[in-house]
């Protein structure tokens, strides 16, 4: 068995899934209507600064959290942007799940995560 042709075959397949399908059209249909495709990429850039300053524990400002939110408020309300999330969000899900069992075959964690009882 060769480890790349498997790797193209899991490529492919998830290329051929529903959940890849269905989260590609959502993002199409949401690149063709510009205004709506910007405000999710500012979306996004917003949530990445947010998780990275949590991440470095810094202390978020609370006019940073209202905006994220009131953005978030604003745009899980138009149909076209709550689709291309929730297809993004069920794409993840399986694409994390596939990485977790490659990672399970190959003893990647090498341990470092059980709990160590009788310490």
């Amino acid at each position: 068995m060769n480890v790349y042709d498997e790797a193209n075959n899991l490529a492919k397949a998830l290329k051929e899934s529903t959940e890849y399908k269905n989260f590609l059209a959502a993002k199409e249909k949401l690149e063709k209507e510009p205004e709506k495709f910007e405000m999710t990429k500012d979306y996004i850039r917003k949530q990445m600064e947010v998780q990275s300053m949590q991440m470095m524990g810094q202390e978020i400002p609370e006019e940073q959290i209202s905006s994220y939110n009131t953005l978030a408020n604003t745009i899980m309300g138009m149909p076209e942007i709550a689709e291309f999330f929730q297809t993004q969000m069920y794409f993840s899900v399986i694409f994390q799940d596939i990485t977790d069992i490659i990672a399970k075959a190959v003893d990647l964690d090498m341990g470092l995560f059980e709990s160590e009882e009788g310490c």
